[in-house]
């Protein structure tokens, strides 16, 4: 681009160079959040400083991010940012982006929770988002976060103090560790990973060329097996009265309710997403 290019013009740039990969809408909502990190501008001074020419250093930023969008990066990669449940994380490769599914996932949690002091654990917990959301409302509540990469617990970490909310977060392997010690929880809640590799052929390209493949992933012949470990583990650590909430894969709703009441949960129910979607279940140990 010229020198001295402004924000209408690079807008034109964005939705001819992405027109075939993102609508006109996604387009703009990227260019905005681009704007506001590189430019320190909100929603509005967008709109007010269109014509505003911008200086050498920020468009080499704006143009450098438009080459990764059409490398197929995912823009909250690029910036190193997003905002979930109204708090702003850090992402990385290292971590999944969280999604607008995971939000009512927490929601529903928060439902059956607030007012309440409990103690809670997040498995599988990525950047910490689940946790750090729950902590944020739940302040007199003791949180915790597991994972089995160190990297995304680095980024949870991390998170956690930016924000200064205060939950704990350990190395814990689902698969290889088979306890936690002494510690019990009045609510177990997870997103673990749930895709099927045959779904993968399914998946947008820039999902699958940046997000974690671990984090994603589950054998076709086993789709189930975290949510199995994850309710053996609560066997032994959900106290009795106790709400267990998981994030699922649409195509297991009916299998996870079964795996649940098979178990001895009561009180089991597959909610819907906004999109109308099975894809949370909630079960209560008797």
């Amino acid at each position: 681009m010229k020198k001295g290019t402004n924000i209408a013009e690079w807008s034109q740039v964005y939705r001819d160079a992405l027109k075939e990969r993102f609508d006109r809408r996604e387009i703009d909502a990227m260019l905005d959040m681009i704007c506001e990190a590189n430019l320190g501008y909100s929603r509005i001074d967008t709109i007010l400083n269109k014509d505003t020419p911008i200086a050498d250093s920020a468009n080499k930023k704006i143009a450098d991010a438009l080459q990764r969008l059409q490398d197929g990066e995912p823009v909250q990669y690029i910036l190193g940012k997003v905002l979930f449940y109204g708090i702003p994380l850090d992402v990385n490769r290292h971590v999944l982006i969280p999604r607008p599914e995971t939000e009512e996932l927490v929601r529903w949690v928060l439902d059956e929770t607030v007012g309440k002091e409990v103690e809670l654990l997040d498995l599988c917990t990525g950047s910490g988002c689940i946790a750090i959301a729950l902590k944020n409302i739940l302040k007199d509540s003791s949180v915790y976060g597991l994972d089995n990469s160190v990297k995304a617990l680095n980024v949870a970490t991390g998170n956690a103090r930016t924000n200064e909310i205060g939950v704990d977060f350990f190395h814990f392997d689902l698969l290889k560790q088979e306890s936690l010690a002494f510690m019990s929880f009045d609510v177990m809640v997870s997103n673990p990973p749930y895709v099927r590799d045959a779904e993968s052929g399914e998946m947008e390209s820039h999902v699958l060329d940046y997000e974690p493949h671990q984090a994603l992933f589950v054998r076709d012949d086993d789709p189930l097996i975290f949510y199995r470990k994850i309710v053996d583990l609560a066997e032994g650590h959900l106290k009795k009265g106790g709400r267990i909430y998981f994030e699922i894969n649409e195509a297991f709703g009916g299998e996870i309710v079964q795996l649940l009441r098979d178990r001895g949960f009561v009180d089991v129910e597959l909610r819907k997403d906004l999109n109308s979607r099975d894809r949370m279940v909630r079960g209560v140990r008797a």
